[in-house]
């Protein structure tokens, strides 16, 4: 006898052994005892699958005759019960296990149970006691819940009360709750970058070994394939096949699953039936497919062909696709065929057919569009709206991925009453630097003059080596008009000059070196020539890096020059040093800082009135005292510990009055009186004018925090100036003789846990008008930010009509349900009582799709006529946006705004 023919025999010998066992248990059919003999859940060992050992034939099975009708034991279970209870409209409630076995009417094999994972979606084998399969007769017409739906019965189903759920669902629906097992869908289509990068899964290699779980194994010696059967489960790394069946071919690698097949890669999950598939080339195809794309991007449909070119390639024949979540069909995309390249992070459908809710709204032969957040080249969503000086506004722009480290996007723009703009805009990214280029060129048909029309912007950022380092910042436009006709933001609009600098900086270990060159052009109409900046041809920027002596005495110093040159003023050079010394003297409850310094400054002058000198010079010694103690306490607000502090803090400042009218002022202004500013050397900005002062700054603040976190509660902050002298050195204004400043304070509060609210203050109680510059803010938002509401007050009295305002500003969020959101902000000028702008709009839709509509009216000055405008966006996740940019706009309008 040859080792084969003892090994069959073994194996027979075993097979009878269990099956005797078995009958003599359970007094059951002698069928379902042979199928218990190869029930799911036997286990193979793990092996290589171009090594796998040929299995012994499989057990011949045991023949039996149909059993004769069960005699019935329970009289209270007549036959006529079942059907009375499958009466439409009655909840179907099976007998237990001793009535089913004395229904004679039960013809069906010995099967395991199983229980519907709530979870999964799909059934899973449960340790319950076996019972019986309904037969086909048994399942009602009419599945209660699915009307017009034909009954079915799945194979591997159990018909019990949980089993019945499924009936007159597609046969494949259980294994395709294994599509979504286990996956979150808490975003459609390409991962927002909020939740950082998807976890990357390596694919299975060569020689990465396979685990099988099946009931059944046979071998055929001939075609040196294996057989496997009893639902089969092959894991091989990252990747899974499941199967009722499945031959693989050990010569060729080809892999045959018969029935509803799952099969999964990292990242890409499919049901369907009959799948070819080679564990090698990892080539192959299956038909009646759903997918499901997971990690980097949320995407699903279905399809009556899938071809796996590769595991990151995909091509499908008759395909439904969409981004939305299970169970929701706001939009899909209908295709002869479609390719998704993961590596790529393109589709390309062919014959596409766009339906929203079911209805075809967009055909095209051609189309290419993004799975992931990756850059790539094509065109990108076009931009719609609508206002009374351009007309329709038609963009539509086009992405050129030039290289990892370039790209540029071309953008026309059609304005019907305009004309054509032709845009572009040019990136790149080195190892040393970063930069952008900006163009828009317009022939404009409402110019009288009839010349082009346009606007450049550049913008460099860079550091070459350890010590240097660029900044480019360089704006220009073709005429003072051009961004209130073409700007679409306050902005933008309101922009009086366009900056106009680039600079080089050196740093050394103790010490750096900026050198600028900074002009600006003037784009506001109304600004007379004499009032328009200097512009810095050069500034050369020194400073020495803070020097530490014995004991704890630091040193600084700043050395300054300046070429400053205008048109229409007195201009030249300026060379300034002010070096400096202080002591500080810092403890756990507070600090003392005595400090010393001189400002140096002299000039050389050019076009001076005839009076006046060319070359001025002059000294200004300092010396300041800066005390702080911080006072806390316990304490318990609301049951609720708290801490409390109390911080008194007094500045002295003494400058002695030095005459700097000879000089003129070139960048020199006068401070904003602020809480921030009582603690400052000097009340003007720039090196034209130091300020005069024998004053002292007491200031009081106290804060509650919490004990545990340190979060602020609530700051406030209140102090004023006592003057012992007049301030001589003014800009523009007489001397001020005033013996103290006005309040000034500062409030900040986290009112319970969505409110938060900031004011500051002015408050002189000897003035004709006692309230000066204040603000006012409050916030309410919640931690979904979807529910958002801010109200502000700015009033400023400024010093011109420039700088003068006052006006209200209020905006909102507001989710009126789980998928509708209204919008809007109106900022109201009380000074010319006028609105400055005003928008509303809403926001509707899913996770998969969102339409915002937004209507604006606003003013690019007070005097200029108001202009009214429509924006429209339609938003398909995992497809792209049409329209207007509305979600960009909304971030820059309203304060706290996010796009989700």
């Amino acid at each position: 006898m040859s080792p084969q023919d003892r090994h069959r025999d073994r194996h027979d010998l075993i097979a009878g052994a269990l099956a005797a066992l078995a009958i003599a248990m359970h007094p059951l059919p002698a069928r379902a005892q042979a199928q218990e003999a190869v029930a799911p859940g036997r286990t193979l060992r793990s092996v290589q699958p171009a090594d796998l050992d040929p299995a012994p034939p499989a057990a011949t099975p045991v023949r039996a005759a149909e059993p004769p009708p069960a005699a019935s034991t329970n009289p209270t279970a007549p036959a006529a019960a079942v059907p009375a209870m499958l009466a439409p409209g009655r909840r179907i409630e099976l007998p237990p296990s001793p009535r089913m076995l004395d229904d004679p009417r039960i013809r069906s094999p010995f099967a395991f149970t199983s229980r519907v994972d709530p979870q999964a979606g799909f059934l899973v084998p449960t340790n319950d006691p076996p019972v019986w399969v309904l037969p086909p007769a048994l399942i009602p017409s009419t599945p209660p819940g699915i009307p017009g739906r034909t009954p079915v019965r799945v194979p591997g189903h159990l018909d019990t009360p949980t089993s019945i759920h499924w009936a007159g669902r597609d046969p494949d629906e259980v294994r395709a709750g294994q599509l979504h097992a286990g996956l979150d869908w808490d975003f459609c289509g390409p991962r927002p970058p909020r939740l950082g990068p998807a976890p990357a899964l390596p694919l299975p290699g060569p020689e990465t070994p396979a685990d099988i779980d099946a009931g059944g194994v046979d071998y055929g010696e001939e075609e040196d394939v294996l057989r496997l059967t009893g639902e089969v489960d092959l894991r091989r790394g990252t990747q899974r096949v499941q199967a009722p069946a499945i031959d693989y071919n050990r010569a060729t690698g080809d892999l045959a699953s018969f029935g509803p097949t799952f099969l999964e890669y990292p990242g890409l999950r499919m049901v369907g039936r009959d799948a070819r598939l080679n564990l090698e080339t990892e080539q192959g195809e299956m038909h009646v497919v759903r997918y499901r794309f997971s990690g980097p991007t949320n995407l699903r449909g279905e399809a009556d062909l899938a071809e796996i070119i590769n595991p990151q390639l995909t091509r499908y024949r008759n395909i439904t696709h969409t981004a939305c979540p299970p169970g929701s069909r706001a939009w899909s995309l209908r295709a002869s065929r479609l390719d998704l390249n993961q590596d790529s992070g393109r589709g390309i459908a062919r014959n596409a057919r766009l339906r929203i809710r079911g209805l075809p709204v967009l055909y095209t032969p051609y189309l290419d569009f993004p799975i992931d957040d990756r850059r790539q080249s094509g065109l990108l969503i076009p931009s719609i709206g609508y206002s009374d000086d351009h007309g329709f506004d038609l963009t539509v722009p086009w992405y050129w991925n030039i290289a990892p480290h370039m790209d540029a996007t071309f953008y026309p723009r059609l304005l019907s009453k305009t004309g054509l703009l032709l845009g572009s805009e040019f990136r790149y990214l080195t190892r040393h630097d970063r930069g952008m280029v900006q163009a828009e060129i317009i022939q404009d048909r409402r110019s009288e003059e009839g010349n082009p029309r346009g606007a450049v912007r550049l913008e460099q950022q860079g550091r070459f080596g350890r010590r240097w380092s660029t900044n480019l910042d360089f704006a220009a436009v073709t005429d003072s008009t051009y961004l209130q006709d073409f700007g679409n933001n306050l902005d933008t609009t309101s922009t009086r000059w366009l900056l106009q600098q680039g600079d080089l900086l050196y740093s050394a270990d103790q010490w750096s070196l900026l050198s600028r060159l900074e002009a600006y052009q003037t784009v506001d109409v109304d600004s007379p020539p004499a009032s328009r900046p200097y512009r810095r041809l050069p500034q050369l920027l020194f400073r020495l890096r803070p020097q530490t002596f014995a004991p704890g005495v630091i040193s600084n110093l700043d050395a300054e020059y300046n070429h400053f040159d205008h048109a229409h003023r007195v201009h030249g050079q300026r060379l300034a040093l002010a070096p400096t010394l202080n002591w500080p003297l810092r403890r756990s409850y507070g600090h003392l800082i005595p400090g010393a310094g001189v400002n140096l400054v002299h000039y050389e002058l050019v076009d001076t009135l005839p009076d006046r000198p060319t070359a001025v010079s002059h000294m200004v010694p300092q010396f300041d005292l800066d005390g702080r103690l911080v006072f806390d306490r316990d304490g318990r607000w609301f049951d609720r510990p708290y801490l409390q502090t109390l911080e008194p803090r007094l500045y002295y400042l003494y400058t002695p009055y030095v005459d700097q009218d000879d000089a003129p002022v070139f960048d020199s202004s006068e401070l904003t009186f602020s809480f921030a500013n009582l603690f400052r050397n000097n009340r003007f900005t720039g090196r034209d004018r130091i300020g005069d002062a024998n004053q002292l700054s007491a200031a009081l603040t106290s804060r509650v925090l919490q004990p545990t976190t340190g979060i602020e509660q609530l700051r406030l902050s209140l102090g004023r100036i006592f003057y012992f002298a007049d301030r001589r050195v003014q800009i523009g204004r007489p001397v001020a003789t005033a013996t103290t400043s006005p309040y000034t304070g500062e409030l900040a509060a986290q009112l319970l846990e969505r409110w938060t609210g900031r004011a500051s203050l002015e408050w002189d109680p000897d003035a004709a008008e006692p309230w000066g510059r204040r603000t006012l803010q409050l916030q309410y938002r919640t931690d979904d930010d979807r529910q958002l509401f801010n109200a502000g007050y700015r009033f400023e009295r400024g010093t011109s009509a420039f700088d003068r305002y006052e006006d209200t500003d209020l905006s909102f969020r507001l989710a009126v349900g789980p998928h509708t959101e209204l919008v809007g902000r109106w900022l109201y000028s009380l000074l010319n009582d006028e609105t400055s702008e005003f928008f509303t709009g809403i926001q509707f839709g899913q996770c998969c799709w969102k339409v915002r509509v937004l209507g604006r009216h606003y003013r690019n000055r007070p005097d200029a006529p108001a202009t009214n405008s429509i924006m429209l966006q339609f938003e398909l996740a995992g497809l792209g946006a049409i329209g207007s940019p509305v979600s960009s706009f909304l971030e820059q309008e309203i304060h706290g705004y996010r796009t989700f």
